[in-house]
């Protein structure tokens, strides 16, 4: 947990024993469906879409912790998925993410090729100087 969310959570816990939920009520009840209060936030934001779902942020939250280069099992753990199958649904694969591997791929076999010409290059001077060397004694 980074600092920041700490800080945020911090008065969410204060004063509660560790069994207690983090997220209540003002009355002290534990948060169990808050959809209303969701569409009351999103009624009341400007510019921000009707249509966004508190859920997109867990899809968000997998598609950066991957692009961050964080391993699977660790971004399962973190956004609450328990099988790699469900993990999956929520990677979703942009158009901008084949591309770059697309790009990858062709970046790995040009790599290839200037190697493979360099060895040749090579083989073949190795070659010269020993007949030169040959031809020489």
């Amino acid at each position: 947990m980074t600092q920041e969310v700490y800080d945020l959570l911090e008065p969410c816990i204060e004063g509660k024993s560790a069994n207690d939920a983090v997220f209540t009520w003002s009355n002290g009840k534990p948060v169990k469906d808050f959809r209303e209060t969701w569409r009351q936030l999103i009624e009341a934001s400007e510019g921000i879409s009707s249509n966004l779902l508190l859920h997109d942020f867990r899809r968000s939250a997998t598609r950066n912790l991957l692009a961050a280069g964080v391993n699977q099992d660790v971004a399962m753990r973190i956004t609450g998925h328990k099988t790699a199958s469900m993990f999956s649904r929520y990677n979703i694969v942009a158009e901008s993410d084949l591309a770059e591997a697309a790009e990858k791929l062709e970046l790995k076999r040009s790599a290839t090729k200037a190697k493979a010409e360099q060895q040749t290059q090579r083989a073949e001077i190795g070659r010269k100087l020993d007949a030169k060397q040959s031809s020489s004694t």
